[in-house]
Parts: structure tokens; C-alpha cells; sequence
């Protein structure tokens, strides 16, 4: 009996080592359609009014799940169900999130208009490094050798997938003041961003589910974006059929589906590591263009993905071995109760 339950314990330890990582992972190649949505159908939107439809529309199916939640809850205890109070500091994380989320994509969306592709894409990608530094700070999580040197090797398969480009741009010296300074300190700006939303998020994640979190995020950062469309003059929504199609793809499975699974992840890794899986989005957006659009991948892209892999499996395998080292301490533990 004893080595049975121990033989089941060890078992229910691989699988359960393997599921949070398959779910990042998902979520991640959730986000990477994102791109290829946008380039499938031309909405004749500005890339902030197409984000502003993107957040609005996942807003109403995270309030409608939540709403169905409800009720179903509901018919089961036939009693009304307890709503977990919402503290001043819980409304402030909330809408913090959401502002920072916000702001994230309008940086991003400005940084492109200001320098080339190639840079704002490998400054951006260093939102890891700006949320260790927070967790660490915040948090006081610490760090083992594997994890850093994983995330490092992560980072620098990101800049390589796009050294090419970066190259081909910088080459001329007379094409350097064309780079601007502002573009590359947007990107920046909206990595430390982006970090801060990661942070905020794995902290609401102690009390709240994902879809509580998301609904609040999508809802406050488009009332934050609203303001500058409307300052702006730019087309609030779509006008064609297959621009509606490319906002609500969007908006169900980059942000409902790919952010909802990339927030539950947030109880099961630490900010630090979905930042690092981040950094796998531009991997997956490259492949699914050279399979849908036959854009050409460089030399440099395919060293740079593999980079990335071989640095994600070497940090994220540092936390998977800690989890198996409990699991197994665990199962050792009810067997020597059991027997």
C-alpha cells in the first residue's frame, strides 16, 4: 500500500510540474496571434483605437463570465453568494494595473512611430531585467544562479532575433540620427511599465481569480485610452466586417484567453518568470508569419529562438525542480504517516 501511494505520488508530480508550464506556454502562443490578426484584416484603425476595441470587447466577456459565475454559484448553494469585499488598497491595485497596462500599449505604439522596429522591440524585451529588480525590491524574492543564468541567456536571444535588422539600419552612419532617442526611451519607459503591471498582478493573484483581475484591467485601461482617441480625433471602432473580425480575435484570444492564462500563471510562477516567457511571443509571431505569410526568418532569427528556448527551459526548470523537490518531500511524508 505504502509504494503504491508512493508510486502515485511521484506520478501526480511529473503531471503537475508539466501543466503549469504547458498553460504559460499556451498563453503565450495565445498573445503571439496577436500581430497576425492585426496584418490578417486591415481595420482601418489606428493601433490605439484597435487596442481601445480589444480591451472594451474582452471587458463585456469578462463581465458576462463572471456574471454566468454568478448565477451558477447561485442555483448550486440556492443562497446568495458572498462577494469578497473590495479594501481601498484592492481598488487602487486594480485600477493601477490597468493604467499601467494602458500605458504599456500606448508607449509601445509611440516608440514604433519614433525609431525602428528593430530597437524598440530589444529595448522593450528588457521588461525581465525591470521585474526582477521589483520583485526583488518589492517582494525580496531571491534568485538562484540557474534561474539568472537562464534568464540572461533568455534576453540575449531576444536582442539576437533582432540584430539583423538592427544592423541593416545602423549600418550607414548617416542613417544613426534617423534613430531617435525619444522612440528608444518610450520603449524603455514601457518595459519598467509592463514590469509594474506583471508585480501588480501577481500580488492581486493572493486574493482575487484571473477573472476578476482581467475585468478590471481591461475595463479601466480602456476608459484610460479612451481620452486620448477622443483628444486625437482618431476612428474609435471598425467600419468593415473584416475589422471587426480582427478586433474581436483580439480581444477573445489575446486578451481574454492568452492574458487570462498568462494571469492564472501569475499563482503558479512569479512575475519574473512570465516576463521571461514574454520574451517567447516574438518567437512564436515570427513562425506562425513564416507559415501563414511566408515572411522570411534570417539566420539571426532562428540562433535567436533558439537562444530564447534553451535560456527559458534552463530558468524555469530552476523552479520546476524546487516544486518536484516539495512534491516528492510531501509524498515521502503522508507515506511514512499512512504506513
Amino acid at each position: 500500500m505504502a509504494n503504491q501511494l508512493n508510486l502515485q505520488g511521484q506520478l501526480w508530480g511529473k503531471i503537475s510540474t508539466l501543466i503549469s508550464p504547458a498553460l504559460l506556454l499556451i498563453g503565450v502562443v495565445a498573445l503571439s496571434f496577436g500581430s497576425i490578426f492585426v496584418k490578417w484584416s486591415e481595420n482601418g484603425l489606428s493601433y490605439n483605437a484597435t487596442v481601445f476595441n480589444r480591451l472594451w470587447l474582452a471587458a463585456i466577456a469578462f463581465g458576462l463570465w463572471q456574471f454566468v459565475k454568478g448565477i451558477v454559484e447561485r442555483l448550486k448553494s440556492n443562497e446568495p453568494v458572498q462577494q469578497q469585499p473590495y479594501t481601498p488598497q484592492d481598488v487602487w491595485l486594480l485600477l493601477s494595473a490597468g493604467i499601467c497596462w494602458a500605458a504599456t500599449l500606448l508607449l509601445i505604439a509611440w516608440s514604433l512611430t519614433q525609431t525602428s522596429v528593430a530597437i524598440s522591440t530589444i529595448l522593450h524585451n528588457l521588461a525581465p531585467i525591470f521585474t526582477s529588480i521589483g520583485a526583488w525590491l518589492l517582494f525580496g524574492h531571491r534568485f538562484n544562479r540557474q534561474f539568472l543564468i537562464g534568464g540572461a541567456i533568455a534576453i540575449g536571444g531576444a536582442i539576437t532575433i533582432e540584430f539583423e535588422d538592427l544592423a541593416i539600419q545602423l549600418k550607414p552612419l548617416q542613417r544613426i540620427a534617423t534613430v531617435h532617442v525619444q522612440g528608444g526611451i518610450a520603449a524603455i519607459v514601457s518595459a519598467v511599465f509592463l514590469a509594474l503591471y506583471l508585480l501588480i498582478v501577481e500580488q492581486l493573484r493572493t486574493k482575487f481569480p484571473p477573472m476578476t483581475i482581467q475585468l478590471w484591467i481591461c475595463g479601466s485601461a480602456a476608459l484610460a485610452i479612451l481620452p486620448v482617441l477622443l483628444l486625437t480625433g482618431e476612428r474609435l471602432f471598425p467600419v468593415t466586417q473584416s475589422g471587426w473580425l480582427s478586433v474581436l480575435a483580439l480581444a477573445f484570444v489575446c486578451q481574454v484567453f492568452g492574458h487570462g492564462i498568462l494571469t492564472y500563471s501569475l499563482n503558479k510562477f512569479s512575475s519574473v518568470v512570465v516576463s521571461l516567457a514574454h520574451l517567447l511571443e516574438p518567437v512564436f509571431s515570427s513562425i506562425f508569419a513564416f507559415a501563414i505569410f511566408w515572411e522570411r526568418l534570417s539566420f539571426s532569427n532562428g540562433v535567436g529562438f533558439a537562444v530564447v528556448l534553451i535560456g527559458l527551459y534552463v530558468a524555469v526548470s530552476s523552479f520546476v525542480t524546487v516544486d518536484s523537490t516539495l512534491i516528492a518531500t510531501d509524498t515521502k511524508l503522508r507515506t511514512t504517516i499512512n504506513s
